[in-house]
């Protein structure tokens, strides 16, 4: 997928942590794009299970209506008797 470049502001001690990490796991030019790349889609993916969650639980205090209960009593259901 094609990218597209943008300038961010991070913090200082964020960035030498990141690019130490890179510098370890020996990582070449392009892994803090593409570490910023998936923590957002991280980020953007738990928002909209956030949403759905929120929707559903709207639904939930709505309720639905399943109609009446016409068995009071548990032997109604058996030809017991």
């Amino acid at each position: 997928m094609a990218g597209t470049t943008i300038t961010i502001n991070i913090e200082t001690e964020v960035l030498k942590k990141l690019r130490e990490l890179a510098i370890a796991k020996k990582q070449k030019k392009g892994f803090l794009g593409k570490l910023i790349s998936e923590a957002t889609k991280e980020y953007l993916k738990q928002k909209e299970q956030e949403e759905i969650a929120q929707r559903q639980l709207k639904k939930i205090e709505i309720g639905y209506n399943m109609g009446k209960i016409l068995i009071k009593h548990r032997d109604e259901l058996y030809d017991r008797k």
